[in-house]
């Protein structure tokens, strides 16, 4: 596999679309990323995309790479099929694991074996009920420098640092502890 070029780099982190994708890539770089995880893959073309930018800018790492997604269960019959994506990401010389299933259940699954993630992303499709149900297991798959990127439609994003995630999670965790009106 030939390396992702400084030309192609600049290109994907100053005019990819959508545009928050390019704040993913620019993450990448800037904080030597090795650890990915990514919920939602759409295309499973940024899900490439990130894996050759860590590898450009952690020559030496084994770049780990998680995704998680409903793949041939999705319902809009999209084309991204578990085993072609993983056969595709896995020739990108990563350590890939795909992990099909919505949200909440795929982070519980794999929280407690992604410890020291570098940066999670998760993609807007995801709806925010599905979101909430899952925050509380993202703080446990964090370390200090990690970064959190939540997408949303409309090319809007939110970047979080490993203290605002732990403080969403609690707020959540506060949330579900309140018995319903009756």
């Amino acid at each position: 596999m030939k390396p992702m070029s400084a030309w192609r780099y600049f290109a994907l982190s100053r005019f990819s679309k959508p545009t928050n994708d390019r704040i993913a890539y620019q993450s990448i770089r800037t904080s030597g990323v090795t650890s990915i995880v990514e919920v939602g893959l759409s295309n499973g073309e940024r899900a490439e995309n990130m894996i050759r930018i860590a590898q450009k800018f952690s020559p030496d790492a084994k770049i780990r790479y998680t995704g998680i997604d409903l793949f041939d269960a999705r319902i809009d019959h999209s084309p991204l099929k578990l085993l072609d994506t993983h056969k595709r990401l896995n020739n990108l010389g990563a350590k890939a694991k795909l992990v099909p299933g919505e949200f909440s259940d795929g982070i519980q699954r794999i929280a407690n074996s992604h410890t020291r993630t570098d940066l999670v992303i998760i993609d807007s499709p995801v709806d925010s009920d599905e979101i909430e149900a899952g925050w509380r297991f993202v703080p446990r798959m964090l370390h200090p420098n990690s970064v959190v990127i939540v997408m949303y439609p409309g090319d809007q994003y939110e970047t979080l640092n490993f203290l605002e995630v732990g403080k969403r999670a609690s707020a959540v965790a506060d949330r579900s502890k309140i018995p319903a009106a009756a």
